[in-house]
């Protein structure tokens, strides 16, 4: 694999882009409101969506009915279930949470919204740059239901305890204007409240995604000017600037995208990509036999997988156990694989000489002609663009109905480099779409979004030099 210089800091595409962009493609996992909401008019929401995975991804509202509206809202992005029943814990505390369908959440949220809006008041900023996008859009395809909002339509201010009084004063002073004298209740339970908001609590808990940049809302030449000097800073970032860099590359690299283009990409890619998997076998394949060639026996298998998680996470131990498995009777072609593995992930000098003669004595062997194909695409010495795309399951896989998620992994990957090699915007953006589409394992969709920032972020450079 390529490595970048100032890869240190890309670890992960911004969660953001996805819940915009993908979100209403999920089925909804379960939708959640206080139990109380009709009458004290304060209504803590959850909406959860499952992924293929198992993962959560969540956005929590605090909707004012009686009169601010969404006051409030935080997400959490592709978790596991453990960590989404941890944030569902931390958001009820206190308070009973009864399941309620999507419809009659979407009606809450938006009814609160509407309302707030006769009076001036808009919804909190990250409802309109990320959470909103979880809701379904907000149309005639969604059933109304009429609910109600203040008291008999009078604006009810319930001073909260994150709001000071410079804040209280000016959500007064804006129903004095919209609602005018007498039209409007105004009390202060500032004191009372001050210590036991559980909304807001959970927020600062969760702070790690309760951070705002507001750089959606910034020009053009605003944020790209940003980037640029975050970039001459790079190797300095601390973490949270580090991740407002990743989120500027993805919302610059949809700025420049052509609708048009991207489409024709995405179709192309969508159908190229379109694999199937088989988890519940590992084929002989997997190892570089061919079928019937020799008798695989289902513990090699699983050594073989083994050896290469060990690799990650524990390197002393999968040397060791490599060597043993170089040391059964028949040359097994998956030992070099996993090899050539260790090699990459040590970035050793050897890899690329050792993987160019694998590749010559294992010219049908999947796994190691991706690798080979990866490299020749990403070294200095070999690179090059090539005409069409040769990268599709009859290259690597002739005559297979189904491949395994690891031999899909290294396919995506080669993707990935063939995506960004000639810095076509339109092309890295739809391969981006279609790996969120796949759902893929965590620790997958991790490695290669940090390969496709690190492209995105090479096309912005080339990009504004021009």
């Amino acid at each position: 694999m390529a490595n970048s210089k100032k890869g240190n800091v890309v670890q992960m595409l911004s969660p953001e882009n996805y819940i915009r962009k993908k979100a209403r493609s999920l089925p909804i996992f379960e939708c959640l409101v206080k139990a109380d909401w009709e009458t004290t008019k304060l209504a803590p929401i959850i909406i959860a969506r499952n992924h293929t995975n198992g993962n959560i991804t969540v956005c929590s509202y605090l909707v004012d009915l009686a009169c601010l509206g969404v006051k409030d809202t935080m997400y959490l992005f592709n978790v596991p279930i453990q960590k989404y029943e941890e944030f569902k814990e931390k958001v009820s505390r206190g308070m009973e949470m009864i399941e309620i369908d999507y419809v009659l959440a979407h009606n809450i949220v938006y009814a609160g919204i509407e309302f707030a809006e006769t009076y001036g008041f808009k919804p909190n900023k990250d409802f309109e740059s990320v959470t909103k996008y979880m809701l379904e859009e907000d149309s005639e395809e969604i059933e109304l239901i009429e609910i109600e909002c203040g008291d008999e339509g009078k604006p009810i201010y319930l001073r909260g305890p994150f709001e000071d009084e410079a804040k209280a004063r000016k959500i007064v002073a804006q129903l004095e204007k919209t609602a005018g004298s007498g039209n409007y209740v105004y009390m202060d339970r500032y004191d009372e409240f001050k210590a036991k908001d559980e909304f807001e609590d959970a927020v600062n808990e969760y702070d790690d995604f309760d951070i705002d940049f507001d750089d959606d809302e910034k020009t053009f030449e605003e944020k790209k000017e940003l980037f640029l000097n975050l970039f001459q800073n790079m190797d300095d970032l601390a973490d949270t600037e580090s991740r407002r860099f990743i989120n500027l590359i993805d919302l610059l690299a949809d700025d420049l995208v052509n609708g048009e283009q991207y489409d024709q990409f995405y179709f192309k890619l969508k159908e190229e990509l379109n694999f199937e998997i088989e988890e519940d076998e590992i084929p002989e394949q997997l190892l570089g036999f061919k079928p019937g060639d020799q008798e695989v026996t289902e513990d090699l298998k699983e050594r073989f997988l083994d050896i290469y998680q060990q690799i990650t996470l524990n390197p002393k131990l999968a040397d060791k156990e490599l060597k043993l498995f170089q040391k059964e009777p028949n040359a097994i072609p998956g030992a070099c694989f996993l090899e050539l593995h260790i090699l990459q992930t040590k970035e050793s000098s050897k890899y690329a000489k050792r993987l160019n003669e694998y590749a010559k004595i294992y010219p049908d062997y999947a796994l190691i002609q991706l690798l080979w194909a990866s490299e020749n695409m990403t070294s200095v010495k070999y690179r090059q663009n090539p005409t069409g795309t040769p990268f599709n399951l009859k290259t690597f896989f002739p005559g297979r109905e189904t491949i395994h998620p690891l031999e899909r992994y290294y396919a995506l990957e080669l993707y990935a480099f063939y995506a960004g090699i000639d810095l076509d915007i339109n092309k890295i953006q739809a391969f981006t779409s279609i790996v969120y589409d796949l759902d893929l394992p965590k620790n997958e969709e991790k490695l290669l979004m940090t390969i496709i920032t690190v492209i995105q972020m090479a096309y912005l450079v080339n990009h504004f030099k021009e």
